[in-house]
């Protein structure tokens, strides 16, 4: 073996003659496959050292990232706006996923472990090395498969979380958006509130229902209803030009319930008479439990006062309201 005295890396003077000795001797006797053969187990080696760090850096990662959730969720954040759902919820959820990350990250780390020590094991043992690495050893390096696999792992689960976390800020930023539009609709002068509701007559409540729903880009083609109403106090036609809705409005000064009965009016006419594609009833009351299990029965939509909260006093649109019935 001929070595190059110029090279950054030249094997080292033991000051123990006899080590030094059988270190040149070794040197001497290298060939091309025992240099290969050591060049590939430490090539190997740094490979199976950074795979057990990627994972345990993902892993240390999971573990902030749902340390942070819990945190967020145990501090807890409740919106003075009527959210559909509250900042804890989010937090919640991507705990809830998070946790189920950070037990498949520890796992992978393990295992990265494993080959790692088990790559480790064979330091020193050079007939080891040089038997991974023979022409006449079958299917390859097994710990090389299971590197493979580990990195794949790794690029996985990344990837899980990457989306966990993105799909946590995006609720996040949607909901702050949500409650700062709210809070300053109910700053506005166009907020009503349920007492100045309350307080209304009857045909004016029928006139807000309409203005509402004017407000969320509906053509109103009713305002009012009167006598020979069949039950449509309000018309309206969903912005799009392609949904009508037919409502009945119920107002009320004491909190009193809507029954079946009026709904049963409501359902007679809705669509045979007015071509009604959705039948919706609002109250600034309640309605019995006969009248919700009749409008389930029927699919019509009912808005009762907490609801209505939401669309006149919180500026939620309409088609947003809708959606959550």
């Amino acid at each position: 073996m001929i070595i190059d005295r110029n090279a950054e890396v030249v094997p080292p003077r033991h000051p123990e003659p006899v080590f030094r000795k059988i270190m040149g001797s070794w040197i001497g006797q290298a060939g091309y496959d025992d240099l290969l053969a050591s060049f590939l187990w430490v090539r190997e080696g740094r490979l199976a050292r950074a795979v057990r760090q990627y994972h345990e850096e993902h892993r240390a990662r999971v573990q902030r990232e749902l340390d942070h959730a819990r945190h967020r969720e145990e501090q807890g954040y409740f919106s003075q706006a009527p959210l559909h759902e509250d900042f804890t919820d989010i937090a919640s959820y991507t705990e809830y996923d998070l946790d189920g990350e950070l037990q498949v990250a520890e796992r992978n780390y393990q295992e990265a472990q494993k080959v790692w020590r088990a790559m480790s094991e064979d330091y020193g043992d050079f007939d080891a090395i040089r038997e991974r690495y023979s022409r006449d050893t079958s299917g390859g390096s097994p710990l090389m498969e299971d590197l493979a696999k580990l990195w794949d792992a790794y690029i996985d689960a990344s990837i899980r979380v990457d989306a966990i976390m993105a799909a946590d800020r995006n609720r996040t930023h949607a909901m702050a958006l949500d409650e700062a539009r709210m809070l300053a609709y109910r700053s506005s002068p166009a907020s009503l509130s349920m007492q100045r509701i309350r307080a209304m007559h009857h045909s004016e409540f029928e006139r807000t229902i309409a203005i509402l729903a004017e407000r969320d880009g509906y053509q109103v083609t009713r305002a009012r209803g009167g006598a020979g109403d069949l039950g449509a106090d309000v018309i309206a036609i969903t912005p799009d030009g392609k949904t009508r809705v037919v409502i009945q409005c119920k107002h009320t000064r004491t909190g009193a319930s809507v029954g079946s009965p009026a709904l049963q009016r409501l359902n007679g006419t809705a669509r045979q008479v007015h071509r009604a594609d959705v039948v919706l009833a609002v109250t600034n009351g309640h309605y019995s439990d006969p009248a919700r299990r009749f409008a389930r029965s029927q699919d019509i939509a009912l808005i009762n006062w907490s609801t209505l909260e939401h669309w006149a006093t919180w500026g939620v649109p309409l088609p947003e309201i809708l959606d959550t019935l």
